[in-house]
């Protein structure tokens, strides 16, 4: 039984054998080192990306215990920070993010910032009064905006706290006459089937040629309308060092000289 767990782990399984989805996150989860990527887009780098994962870590106590040993993993702080240069902006949009998840992965609040140059956003979150908040100074004056995660579900809510009673007639008048019935009948359909619009992931054995060496990897798939995918490439300890998106969209991890597998 202990060599075929060995073989099951380090041997070689081939190339697309299934693995389980929550063995891969918690690897991305528990990630020692953070993955500094770069952004191409039709084989042109347009910007970076620095991705890491901080676990909340609970240490034992009490004179007779190992010290900095971890009890326990309490929550976990996603830390995403970018620039991308766009062209439709011409200029390059800098973004932070920080979100602080509980131990079962649930997010518990956010904060993000987004500047344009021209134009900054920030915006809040937190599970305890579920409220979202955005704040923005730059070219569209300065304001700030709240709404409850109830009202995220309304898009009339939504339109009229962030863009105000004067456009909100505007927008009515360009949406069928029933939208808003309509709307209000369906929404609780639309909550059941939500997780269903959402992405199926799948995890996978897979590997990466390195110069001459053959390294294992896992391999996460979601499939796309018009048999597309994202396709996210991830170290046995849990790095990111591709992502693949449909079309030439494609985020590379910058120390690790990537280059398409061969199949054997």
């Amino acid at each position: 039984m202990s060599f075929l767990l060995w073989r099951a782990e380090y041997g070689d399984a081939g190339r697309g054998s299934k693995v389980s989805l929550a063995v891969v996150i918690e690897k991305i989860f528990n990630a020692p080192d953070a993955s500094s990527l770069q952004v191409y887009n039709n084989k042109q780098s347009i910007g970076f990306i620095r991705w890491e994962i901080i676990p909340d870590e609970i240490y034992f106590r009490g004179t007779n215990q190992p010290v900095g040993r971890v009890e326990s993993i309490d929550g976990y702080t996603l830390s995403v920070d970018g620039r991308l240069q766009l062209e439709p902006l011409q200029s390059k949009l800098r973004f932070t993010l920080r979100s602080g998840l509980d131990s079962e992965l649930n997010s518990q609040n956010l904060y993000a910032t987004i500047d344009s140059g021209e134009s900054i956003w920030n915006i809040q979150s937190n599970i305890t009064n579920q409220v979202l908040t955005v704040k923005h100074d730059g070219s569209l004056g300065k304001w700030e905006r709240s709404v409850s995660f109830d009202q995220l579900s309304n898009p009339f809510e939504i339109v009229n706290q962030f863009a105000g009673p004067t456009i909100l007639p505007l927008i009515q008048k360009i949406l069928p006459e029933k939208f808003d019935s309509i709307h209000k009948e369906s929404i609780n359909e639309i909550e059941t089937v939500s997780t269903k619009i959402g992405l199926n992931w799948e995890a996978y054995n897979d590997f990466l040629r390195l110069g001459s060496t053959r390294v294992r990897i896992y391999r996460l798939e979601a499939k796309l309308p018009g048999e597309q995918s994202i396709i996210i490439r991830i170290s046995r300890v849990g790095e990111i060092l591709q992502v693949e998106f449909p079309g030439q969209f494609v985020i590379n991890n910058e120390s690790i000289p990537l280059r398409k597998t061969k199949i054997p």
